[in-house]
């Protein structure tokens, strides 16, 4: 019964040890999708501001159309602090709106300095390359963006989201090692049962 008890236990770690090799590592194809994800969203933030910018410009609402810029400039540094490439790609396809806009948007702003300045501040920010879009400080706090403080706080969201994974790392390996301990449990008990009913077999009992 030793013997049978011994042979449970060996069992039962070579259990926990193939659980415990086990990495949960994203693949390429997950990172990929992650990226194309990303990019969606910044186009269709982009695609939902120029339907306000075009719909306001056809109403000459210079009201409303200074309120759909600044949501641009909010877009913008809610990118940044996320993701610098889906930053630029998002302010690409709207600053290419704007340009191809440009007459129309000036007649509707006439001498308002406000939009005025919104427009040419959204239009001088850099987005050719990451690099330029990130270096572009003079630009972006032009616009009353903090590329420093963007910055920042991306690097507390990273903090965040590597606590949450060793919070749920410790949880998995909790997790397993009280199924290796109920598994224990049951084959050492599942032996004793084995054994004593052997052991009453011999003895006639």
């Amino acid at each position: 019964m030793k013997k049978v008890f011994m042979m449970a236990l060996a069992a039962a770690a070579l259990t926990f040890s193939s659980c415990g090799n086990k990495t949960n590592v994203p693949n390429e194809s997950e990172i990929v999708d992650s990226t194309e994800v990303a990019l969606e969203e910044a186009n269709t933030a982009a695609d939902e501001v120029i339907a306000q910018l075009t719909e306001k410009i056809e109403a000459k609402d210079v009201s409303a159309l200074q309120a759909a810029l600044e949501t641009v400039k909010a877009k913008v540094s809610e990118f940044l602090a996320n993701n610098p490439e889906i930053a630029k790609e998002y302010l690409a396809k709207v600053q290419n709106f704007l340009k191809e806009n440009a007459d129309k948007i000036k007649s509707v702003i006439g001498d308002n300095a406000a939009v005025s300045s919104l427009v040419d501040g959204i239009a001088a920010i850099p987005s050719e390359s990451v690099d330029a879009l990130t270096g572009a400080g003079d630009a972006l706090k032009a616009l009353g963006i903090d590329l420093t403080e963007k910055a920042g706080d991306a690097v507390e969201g990273a903090k965040d989201a590597a606590a949450d994974a060793v919070e749920g790392a410790k949880d998995k390996a909790e997790e397993i090692s009280n199924e290796v301990k109920e598994n224990v449990k049951e084959k050492v008990g599942d032996a004793i049962d084995k054994g004593a009913a052997d052991a009453k077999k011999k003895l006639g009992l």
